[in-house]
This record gives C-alpha cells, structure tokens and sequence, in this order.
C-alpha cells in the first residue's frame, strides 16, 4: 500500500504543477485541465498552414496530402509472389532488409533503395524465377515453350498481374526479344526463366508507381487511375496485387464510381486473403512484430519458448479474424471481449481449459481479461525481461489508442529496464512521464508474460476525461471502447495504414468523412475499411511529393 500512496501524491501533486516538458510537446494537450482536443494528432508536412474554415474547403472539390514513392515491403513482396508464383517461403521474411516506417507502419519511402538491397532482390528475382517455371509454369500457358507467340501471351498475361496494368506494346516486344535471345541460345524455359526473372526486377513490380498525366502542375488533384487504383486497393485489402476480377473491373470502368469500387471492396473483404492485411495492420498497430526474439529472464519464466511467443501472436492474429471476418467486426468487440483464441498452452497460462481441439475460442475470466489489452502478445511485448513496463503499456494507449504523439527522451538521459517512481519528480522527465506511468501502473496485473498476477495499481489516463481513472485493465478497455477519442484515433491508425503516412491537413475533410462512416456503422472495421477506400484521400492524388 505504501507504493499506492506514494503513486497517488505524486498524481496529484505534479498533475497540477507540471506545466511544460512533455505537456506542451503532445499535440492537443495543453496541460492538465486543459481545454484542447486530446485526440488531436500531430500534422504531416502542411504543419503550421491554415486551413481556414474545413467545412467550407470541404465543399471545393477532392483534397488529399502528398504521398511519397515507396517500395513493396517485406510483407507485401511476399504475398505477391505467393499469389503470382505460388511460392510461399516467404522470401522477403527471410532475406531482406528491415522495412522502414511512416506513420507507424513499414513504407519503404524514405532512403533510396541500396545496393545490398538490390543484390537482395536480384538473389530473390532468380531463385523464384527458376522454381516457378520448373513447377507452376504450366498454369500460365498449355503451349509449346519454344514458340514465341506462346511467349508473348505469357508476356501479357503474366506482366498484366505483375506491373498492375497491361504492358505497353514496347514492353512486350521487349520481353518477348529477351525471350527470342535465351530461346536460340539455350531454350524456351531459360526464355521465359529471364522473362519472369526481369520482371521480378522491375520497377514496375518492386515499387507502387503512380504516373501523372503529362502536363500536371504540382498542386493539381487529380483521380488515381483505374489500374492504380486497383492496386492500392488490393495492397490495402489483401496487401498482395490485384487479381483478374479486380483488374477486369478496373478495364471496364467499373472502378470509376463508389459504387463500383465498393462491390469490389465488398468481394475481396469475403476472400481469405483479407485476412493478410488484419494480420499485418494488428501486428504493426499493436507493436507484435518481433514477438519471438523477445528476452525473457529464463530463471522467471522458464515457459517462454518459441513456440509460446508464436501461440501468442496466432491468437491475437486469429481473434482479430475472428471478430472481424466472422462476428460482429466491431472494435468494442475487439477491446473487451470476454474470450480469445488459443491453445492448450496458452489456455493455462490464462488459467483456463484448453479447446476441444488444437486451436480454438476458448472462454476467459470475465474479471481478469477483456480483448486485445489483456492478451499474452501484446503484454510480453511491451514488457522487459524480468519487469513490467509502465512506460511500453502506457505509452501505447497514449500514442495507438489516442493519438497523442509523444516526444522522443532528452538527449542523453539514462534508459533502462526499471519502472522508477524518481522519474515522476524528475522535472525533465516528469512530464512525459505523468502521461504514460500512470497508465502503466494499472496493468501490474499482469507479468512480463501476461499472466495475471493481481498486483495492479489505480490507474489514470490524464487529459483524457472520456477514460480518466480506472480500477484495473478490464475497467480501462471498456471506457477506452466507449470512447469518442479512440474511435477516431483507430480509424486515422487504419487511414495511416492504407496511405503508409501520417496525415496532413489537405486530408483531413476525407479523415473527417472516415470517423463519420466509422461511427455511424457502430465501429465496425468492415465498413471503416470500405470508407478509407471509397474517400478522397484514397481515390486521388496530388503531384507534389511529401
């Protein structure tokens, strides 16, 4: 109890007194009592411009922020060649060089691609070349190899899922002549070897270009194009290309309208693949990636293995399809539910039975657990070796669930792997530190590894009246449902997702319709993925690069 008290005075104390430091840095927060929006969230490029009246410049016509060119990432290049070559080794997972991050989530946008990444992709490009025509060619062409007019279909049909688009008369007398070259100095399979190889290479493949029509000044907004848009909705939705329907639809104009594109939306939410993107987006949001090489002290918890790290990312991945493909979607669902998915192993560790089978729901202590905050996943990672972490848990409500972007530690400071009370009289990091420990403390229930223990603390969101005090996790996930803010924060997490950006003020009509659509289906993330889709944001552009 002596702990509690000493949390409690410190609160309140330091909440009245602490005026600057991390306060003043958290966008929308202007202190403790403060009137500012605790949702607001850090603008991208177009800080400091004003925007005037929204409501009127929502009226003008299509705004969106400036989108930089960026690559496929590791996870996408993946699921690509799984669906065009039917490989699934997963190559990028493997070899590859880390992704980088914009607004939170892998976007390949910033440094130029390097030479160890080339090599990287070349070794890739030849590998899966050389397994594919020796084992999937024959799905692509029932023609001899060594004729050239064979050849050139494989040419169209496979450039057009590759590049997103069909390929220009040049391109293809350009594939068709690098096959004729192998053809006579080796054979037909070399041709069609370098063919897939090449292609593999290309720009068009590795990166998601978007041209401009000529003549384009800067500042125009313009439509995305029928295939382009196909390919940002396919990479959005299943986070691989886009298939034959999608591109036949987008050949016959019928991406041209909401309505049309919608349908098409609706198809592919229904197709497994789907399930790609809830993985990747939870997995990113949620701060999992990574799960199995975290350290645990062995001497604590002699049950962390590899394969307990992997059961717990399949669970929060397969409760998230669960919710979201099969039940109600809703995002309440997916921050208080009573039950998860799991097996036997980490049925115990929650301390409940195992499924009926090797993997399945299994119902949990309605007192102990409620949805995605109270998860093994999500507690070991954001937890240190042999302690909690009041500053991981806290700060992920602040920053995912509210939006409020805080500011990086002071330059030197000493970082370890202790919770420490001093740091909340510390003046320099005090105010950064109100904003996350306190939140901190009422996840004590549960261990570095998640396994509730009923050792928690009173806990408090500051500046957020809507949460405010909380009596343990379970209390905190329903208010954080409940709340206005966080709906809005997790539509802009999933606008972020899809853009691989933070937002910016051209954005922010389409952000506004977004949150609308989102609250208006009963925050369900079926219909807030739809709306990201269907917005401005989405289906325009602009010149200028961010």
């Amino acid at each position: 109890m002596a702990r509690v008290r000493a949390k409690q005075t410190l609160v309140v104390s330091l909440l009245g007194l602490v005026l600057g430091g991390c306060y003043s840095g958290v966008d929308g927060f202007d202190g403790p009592g403060a009137g500012g929006d605790p949702a607001r969230v850090p603008p991208g490029d177009d800080a400091g411009q004003d925007d005037g009246n929204p409501e009127a410049s929502c009226e003008e016509g299509p705004a969106v922020g400036a989108s930089p060119l960026r690559r496929l990432t590791r996870f996408e290049y993946d699921n690509a060649v799984r669906d065009l070559l039917g490989d699934t080794t997963r190559p990028g997972e493997q070899l590859f060089s880390p992704d980088e991050h914009l607004g939170g989530f892998a976007a390949n946008a910033v440094a130029p691609i390097s030479k160890t990444q080339l090599d990287e992709y070349a070794s890739a490009a030849e590998d899966l070349a050389t397994t594919f025509v020796q084992s999937q060619l024959d799905q692509w062409i029932d023609c001899p190899v060594t004729d050239t007019a064979c050849a050139a279909g494989f040419v169209d049909a496979f450039g057009r899922r590759a590049f997103r688009r069909p390929l220009e008369t040049d391109e293809v007398d350009d594939y068709v002549a690098l096959y004729e070259d192998a053809n006579q100095a080796w054979d037909g399979e070399t041709g069609l070897r370098l063919v897939v190889e090449s292609m593999l290479m290309s720009p068009n493949f590795l990166y998601h270009l978007e041209l401009m029509p000529e003549g384009t000044a800067e500042t125009d907004v313009t439509p995305v194009s029928p295939y382009e848009l196909a390919a940002r909705t396919s990479f959005f939705v299943w986070a691989s290309v886009p298939d034959d329907a999608l591109l036949d639809a987008a050949a016959a104009g019928e991406l041209d309208t909401p309505e049309g594109l919608e349908t098409q939306v609706r198809r592919m939410l229904e197709d497994d693949r789907a399930a790609d993107t809830l993985a990747s987006f939870t997995g990113q949001w949620m701060h999992l990636e990574g799960i199995e090489d975290k350290v645990k002290d062995a001497t604590l918890f002699p049950q962390w293995d590899l394969s307990m790290a992997e059961s717990m990312q399949r669970e929060t991945t397969a409760f998230v399809d669960e919710v979201v493909r099969n039940g109600d979607a809703t995002l309440g669902t997916l921050l208080t539910a009573r039950w998860t998915m799991a097996d036997a192993p980490l049925a115990a560790l929650y301390g409940v039975a195992g499924p009926d089978g090797e993997f399945g729901r299994v119902d949990l202590p309605p007192q102990e657990r409620a949805g995605l905050l109270t998860q093994a996943s999500f507690l070991t990672t954001n937890a240190h070796a042999a302690e909690v972490s009041w500053v991981y848990r806290g700060k992920f409500v602040r920053e995912n669930l509210l939006c409020q972007h805080l500011p990086a530690p002071p330059i030197g400071v000493e970082v370890n792997e202790a919770n420490d009370l001093g740091r909340l009289e510390d003046p320099e990091c005090s105010g950064c530190h109100l904003m996350m420990d306190p939140i901190g403390w009422g996840f004590d229930d549960y261990d570095p590894l998640g396994i509730f223990v009923g050792e928690g603390q009173p806990g408090e969101v500051a500046g957020a009246p809507e949460v405010g005090e909380f009596d343990g996790v379970v209390q905190l996930a329903e208010s954080l449902a409940a709340s206005q803010t966080v709906q809005d924060c997790v539509a802009t997490q999933w606008f972020r997702y899809a853009a691989r950006r933070e937002e910016q003020s051209a954005d922010t009509c389409a952000l506004d319709d977004i949150k609308a659509t989102f609250a208006e289906s009963g925050q369900d993330i079926r219909e807030l993925i739809v709306a990201v889709v269907l917005s401005d944001a989405f289906r325009y552009r602009t010149a200028q690069q961010s």
